[in-house]
């Protein structure tokens, strides 16, 4: 007797019947249908909080840079006002030449801020020399009349909000670029778990189908 008629003679092959067969069938495409559904929930959870995640950061963002580029045009409008006010405030008094001097260093103050480059740092040295200057125009004044003393008032609280303005605008003009790598980030992790939804729900239908036909057979045979 060979080696294979001995170890077939002790360890006989069990053949399954028909119906032993199918319920392994069935039991093995239920048994991935229950898996993957179960997958496929947890991760339609998932992908639905980044989804929204991605649209708060999205909404963030845009209101982040619609901010940004109010407050750039914010800061020059108030320069423009200040400057029409101090006109105003001056234009019908005697000017010596100290006077003279004052005013052209504010113009000239005036125009350097003009310079959409300036750093943060020129800027503010800007508007507070400008509020210094205006300040010893009015002081220099032989007399102050109330309405000289509610225009200078006036110009500096434009000049502090300009200031205010500039000062918001250096704490959030880096936050774009941090949401939008956030953004794009979260992007990439729920385009990749959809990826393998849309795979999993094949395989679903798959082994539902599967199913249906392994289910149809054992009724067709028990009939």
């Amino acid at each position: 007797m060979t080696e294979i008629e001995i170890q077939a003679e002790y360890n006989p092959v069990s053949i399954l019947s028909d119906a032993e067969l199918y319920s392994v069938v069935i039991k093995k495409h239920k048994m991935f249908m229950q898996d993957f559904t179960g997958e496929l929930d947890s991760l339609d959870s998932t992908v639905n909080s980044k989804r929204t995640e991605y649209q708060r950061i999205n909404n963030e963002l845009e209101a982040l840079e619609t901010r940004i580029v109010v407050l750039k045009e914010k800061r020059h409008q108030l320069y423009h006002q200040a400057k029409k006010l101090r006109i105003k405030l001056f234009e019908n008094i005697d000017k010596g030449e100290h006077f003279l001097h004052l005013e052209n260093e504010i113009n000239d103050t005036d125009n350097r801020l003009q310079n959409a480059n300036m750093s943060s740092k020129e800027e503010l040295d800007c508007i507070n020399r400008i509020g210094a200057l205006v300040n010893e125009m009015v002081q220099g004044l032989p007399e102050i009349n109330d309405m000289q003393r509610v225009g200078m008032a006036s110009i500096l609280d434009i000049l502090k909000t300009a200031e205010s303005a500039r000062k918001e605008l250096d704490d959030i003009v880096d936050a774009p670029a941090t949401q939008k790598s956030e953004s794009a980030s979260i992007k990439e992790e729920f385009e990749e778990m959809e990826s393998r939804q849309r795979w999993l729900k094949r395989r679903i239908e798959l082994h539902t189908n599967a199913l249906e036909y392994w289910e149809k057979t054992v009724a067709g045979g028990d009939q």
